[in-house]
């Protein structure tokens, strides 16, 4: 009785020093857990965060408002040298003809509805001919004056009559005893005594372009 006790105190004593020392029920000795290995991340993820956020230009700065030119001084001369408009006038006819312009003292050789075949200024007369649309009748290679037989022209143009009944049309700068009336320079203000002066090589343009026929339109 004595012997059985005492082996049952041993095996009590056996018992309690497994349940201590982790090996009860079979499980296996614990370790603690590896360490993470950051070495298998990629290497733009590691780091801290604020090395993970990706770093942007600043913004553009709108608040600056783009160069402007400074507007042109309409108080300064005109540019003698700069070439001047020169269109067709509005509602100057249709087609193949002559537009004569009294105010600006101008003539357009049109080969078309806007096509400018040659312009140039001249020298007419402000209250003759009336505004409206002629066509040449006559023409003249050269001729003369009918009162003042000393002043002739050549390449005369005929395409209306003034309220005396005299013949207006295109020609060159006239010639009084062999000498021009008026230079080239001059053409461009009223200084006929009714007919349109050319230079010599517009007047012949225009005898080279207005046949008999031809339209002549008169504008402001």
């Amino acid at each position: 009785m004595r012997r059985r006790l005492t082996v049952i105190l041993t095996l009590l004593c056996v018992g309690t020093l497994l349940n201590a020392t982790g090996f009860a029920h079979g499980d296996a000795p614990q370790s603690p857990p590896p360490p993470v290995d950051d070495g298998a991340l990629e290497p733009a993820t590691r780091g801290t965060a604020a090395q993970l956020t990706p770093t942007l230009p600043p913004p553009p700065d709108t608040t600056v408002a783009p160069a402007v030119p400074p507007p042109p001084d309409v108080t300064a001369p005109p540019d003698p040298t700069a070439p001047q408009f020169t269109g067709v006038p509005f509602a100057s006819g249709q087609g193949r003809r002559v537009v004569y312009s009294k105010s600006q003292q101008r003539v357009w050789i049109m080969a078309g509805d806007s096509d400018i075949a040659r312009t140039y200024l001249v020298s007419g007369r402000l209250n003759q001919p009336g505004y409206g649309t002629y066509r040449v009748f006559s023409r003249s290679a050269y001729t003369c004056n009918k009162t003042v037989r000393t002043t002739c022209m050549r390449f005369m143009v005929r395409f209306t009559v003034g309220p005396d009944g005299d013949n207006i049309g295109f020609h060159e700068i006239p010639r009084k005893n062999g000498v021009p009336v008026q230079t080239d320079a001059q053409l461009g203000a009223p200084r006929s005594a009714g007919c349109i002066r050319q230079s010599t090589g517009d007047a012949e343009a225009m005898w080279a372009f207005a046949s008999i026929g031809t339209v002549v339109v008169v504008v402001p």
